[in-house]
């Protein structure tokens, strides 16, 4: 497995009942953690170094307005999908949506066709049900279009809301013409882009068939033989009809086995986004490991929010979670050793604060390479400082080589608790 993450985040379900019924005044617009609203004054108990200021953008203040670089408040895109199945449709429009979500607090929504066409006409239908010469399933999978059209303009009409995507095969010129007038007679305003997903890569299909389209609905508790070939059919009435994405259909990107691009006059400021994404989106599967922080002084004091340190627990925690990472995480099962890529490991004790001047090699061994995520918050970086940071040659899923730093940590102010307004650094009985 390449690619592990570890994150480390501080969410606390008496913490988060707490802070949400916090004043939400007090949340979004007290810049003092001293003085509450109303001019009354806190405990000067609060007033302590390990009370963070409500938290700001990074970018400040005075940041590039959207509308600068190609994008206003109200700008809004539909993402319509095209592709074969199993060539991967879904998840890249599952983790366009978060990306969108996570990393830019855009909304975005997935209408998946094929969820309207189970509703109306039920699962696990014979392959010739999508024979494009069988009138009656070509005129219900029109209406399973239809019908997840109209619930993707609705959503797009809500304030706010600026990305939804039609995830379907979309397979024919003419279904795609059908797609775009239905927008426009809708009148919402909407900037579209197709994204098509090719891959002719037999081994890449059949692992996707096998380990994700024997899963879903259709398939399900079906003897997998025989799903399989069901599978292979139903691609074949497809393909039949396929017509690719082309300069006729306008705006795209075309991603033929997760290797090679085309960006066909793709402008402005979130469908930029979208394709400088799907350019780096992996195609094997990634483990995430999800950890607390270690007991903070705050926990011990029984205190909300604020920026402290480890308690003694906090630290000897730890020290354990960087022994895991590195004998659990980071280390390659012995039977996968020989398909590894990694090299040798010489560990970088530098980090470890353990006030130990020598220097430690690690046996040679494989390694699979890691990220490290924190929040920006003090007790989140204590709880990952221990993990040691290798060096090593890697090759990466294009073929290159080069030089990779293992769980090489970022901090991510989205991964930070909610600052708790007024009652930050309070204890529950204050």
């Amino acid at each position: 497995m390449i690619g592990t993450r570890i994150k480390t985040s501080s969410p606390n379900n008496k913490e988060e009942e707490k802070k949400e019924s916090t004043h939400h005044h007090s949340a979004a617009s007290s810049h003092d953690v001293t003085t509450a609203p109303m001019g009354i004054n806190l405990p000067m108990s609060m007033a302590t170094t390990y009370n963070p200021m409500p938290h700001k953008l990074s970018e400040g203040e005075n940041a590039t307005p959207l509308e600068v670089i190609g994008s206003t408040a109200t700008d809004k895109l539909v993402i319509i999908m095209v592709g074969l199945p199993a060539t991967g449709k879904t998840h890249i429009a599952k983790r366009i949506c978060r990306f969108l979500s996570f990393f830019h607090d855009i909304p975005a929504q997935i209408f998946n066709v094929g969820d309207y066409r189970r509703q109306l006409c039920g699962a696990k239908l014979p392959s010739d049900f999508y024979d494009p010469q069988n009138s009656e399933g070509m005129a219900a999978r029109l209406m399973a279009c239809d019908a997840a059209i109209n619930d993707c303009m609705n959503y797009l009409k809500q304030d706010g809301v600026r990305v939804a995507a039609l995830d379907a095969t979309n397979s024919t010129y003419e279904r795609r013409c059908h797609i775009v007038a239905t927008l426009k007679r809708m009148k919402i305003g909407c900037k579209r882009m197709f994204v098509e997903s090719v891959c002719d890569d037999h081994e890449l299909l059949e692992e996707n068939i096998r380990k994700v389209k024997l899963s879903t609905p259709d398939y399900r508790d079906m003897d997998p033989e025989a799903a399989i070939a069901d599978f292979h059919q139903r691609r074949k009435n497809y393909m039949t009809v396929y017509e690719p994405v082309a300069e006729r259909d306008g705006p795209h990107v075309k991603i033929i086995n997760s290797k090679q691009f085309i960006v066909h006059s793709i402008r402005g400021y979130l469908p930029l986004k979208v394709v400088h994404f799907v350019m780096n989106l992996h195609t094997l599967p990634r483990t995430f490991y999800l950890t607390r922080h270690g007991q903070s002084e705050y926990n011990v004091l029984g205190k909300i929010g604020g920026d402290s340190g480890l308690s003694a627990n906090g630290l000897e925690y730890a020290k354990r979670l960087a022994k895991f990472a590195a004998e659990r995480i980071a280390a390659v099962p012995e039977k996968d050793n020989d398909s590894s890529t990694t090299t040798n490991i010489t560990a970088d004790t530098s980090n470890t604060n353990d006030n130990s001047e020598e220097e430690t090699t690690i046996a040679t061994k494989k390694e699979r390479p890691c990220r490290l995520w924190t929040s920006t918050l003090r007790r989140t970086k204590e709880t990952s400082q221990f993990i040691s940071h290798n060096n090593f040659e890697h090759e990466f899923d294009n073929g290159d080589t080069g030089q990779w730093v293992q769980f090489r940590p970022m901090a991510r102010r989205n991964l930070d608790e909610l600052y708790a307004g007024v009652c930050d650094g309070m204890t529950y009985k204050e």
